[in-house]
């Protein structure tokens, strides 16, 4: 990019996504941040699906702060981020550069004492430029702000609910991950959206993610190969897809 160089980068991780790129936010100068660019020659790109790059080709004016919106791209977001008291709705703020490492989004990122303006994201990033930022970029060695989101754990529930002439007996019923990584409950019957339902639950929480490596199937209790099969595939729970009466479970719904 000609004589530009590096003096800021913003990325974005959460737990939810595992090893893929967050794809839940959006970064953006505001229309102040984005006169504030013109004036001083700055770009500001997207350089990743998770990162947002800031270039320059001379010396920023001491003190200069540069404001960005974060915004959500996912209304889901709220539902697999461990956030306590997040409020998509209100107004947030982060002040930039922070310490080096890692930085903790849900403590960094403080509620604001304004309203949220229409049409703005949910927190105002607030960039302060300084000597040793361009330095560093001048030295090749750019900071970064490294967010990071939680996802939170759940257990999971599941409702099997079987035809009047299946013949299943709940007794003889087992939920298993062939991967061995989550285990469940006997199942118990139960009444529920009006039918007879079959209810197995999870041991333990397990950490939210948008794709998980267990392989879930519903089969009769046993040993051997002669043992039935009658679900080989049951998909994981998702976040708000299906309500539970119950704080802290994910729930799915299986019909046979």
């Amino acid at each position: 990019m000609g004589d530009y160089h590096i003096l800021y980068r913003i990325k974005v991780v959460h737990d939810y996504f595992g090893k893929r790129s967050c794809t839940a936010l959006q970064c953006r100068p505001t229309p102040q941040g984005w006169a504030l660019a013109r004036r001083r020659g700055l770009l500001f790109l997207q350089t990743a699906e998770d990162e947002w790059t800031l270039f320059s080709h001379a010396a920023p004016a001491e003190g200069d702060v540069l404001t960005m919106d974060l915004s959500l791209a996912d209304p889901a977001f709220p539902l697999y981020t461990a956030w306590e008291g997040f409020r998509p709705s209100a107004a947030y703020v982060l002040e930039l550069p922070a310490s080096a490492g890692t930085i903790e989004a849900a403590v960094a990122i403080r509620p604001a004492d304004r309203k949220r303006g229409i049409g703005s994201g949910f927190c105002t990033v607030a960039l302060r430029l300084t000597k040793e930022m361009q330095e560093l970029a001048e030295a090749g060695m750019p900071q970064q702000a490294l967010l990071h989101f939680p996802a939170p754990s759940a257990r999971w529930e599941y409702l099997l609910v079987p035809r009047p002439a299946s013949g299943m007996d709940a007794s003889r019923l087992v939920l298993e991950d062939t991967a061995g990584t989550v285990e469940f409950s006997a199942f118990t019957v139960q009444s529920a959206y009006g039918r007879e339902a079959y209810r197995t639950v999870s041991e333990s929480p397990v950490p939210m993610r948008e794709t998980y490596g267990c392989c879930l199937r519903l089969a009769e209790r046993g040993e051997g190969k002669r043992r039935r099969v009658f679900l080989p595939y049951v998909d994981p729970p998702q976040p708000g897809r299906l309500l539970s009466e119950e704080k802290g479970i994910l729930r799915q719904v299986c019909y046979y």
